[in-house]
């Protein structure tokens, strides 16, 4: 039988190890959230960086559904009655305009985006009303099924192949 000053001090040493618990918890905590930034920082730079990319290469070959621009804008960025959008690139050339969502990483969300991007285009443009509108999607890392179906969509497709730039367009 169990006495009460043996079950006192189970009670305190248990009460010990939760607390030291408890203490390496937000220790751990803090490391994660530690951690949580500099991926997020690091995922930013790699983004920023795959931009970066497909913007010098529109820049130097203004080329998109084999129509050519004459201006090529980075970070398009639009607000109008609490709504925004913001195009990564944007191609323009008097009779067409072309937007180009890019991404380090395709993915369906990344077609879904390019949709909703095209989709209210007219609405924060409408400088533009009178342009045809072009989509691309490009990205470094661009699964073939999504490539495909981005295509049946009606997007271009941009991919990076070394140091210069690939694209496949609707037919």
């Amino acid at each position: 039988m169990v006495t009460n000053e043996e079950l006192t001090n189970a009670i305190l040493r248990l009460e010990k190890a939760q607390e030291k618990t408890d203490e390496q918890m937000k220790k751990t905590d803090k490391q994660i959230k530690a951690l949580s930034q500099n991926i997020d920082g690091v995922n930013k730079s790699i983004g920023l960086e795959v931009e970066e990319f497909f913007y010098s290469s529109l820049k130097k070959n203004p080329t998109i559904a084999n129509v050519n621009f004459d201006y090529v804008y980075q970070n398009d960025k639009r607000n109008l009655r609490g709504k925004t959008q913001e195009i990564d690139i944007l191609l323009e050339n008097g009779n067409h305009i072309a937007v180009v969502e890019v991404k380090n990483r395709v993915s369906q969300n990344s077609i879904d985006q390019l949709d909703k991007i095209m989709d209210n285009f007219y609405y924060f443009h409408r400088d533009y009303e009178d342009y045809k509108l072009i989509g691309a999607l490009a990205g470094k890392i661009f699964p073939k099924h999504l490539q495909t179906q981005a295509l049946k969509k009606g997007y271009s497709v941009i991919t990076q192949q070394g140091d210069h730039i690939e694209q496949i367009n609707p037919k």
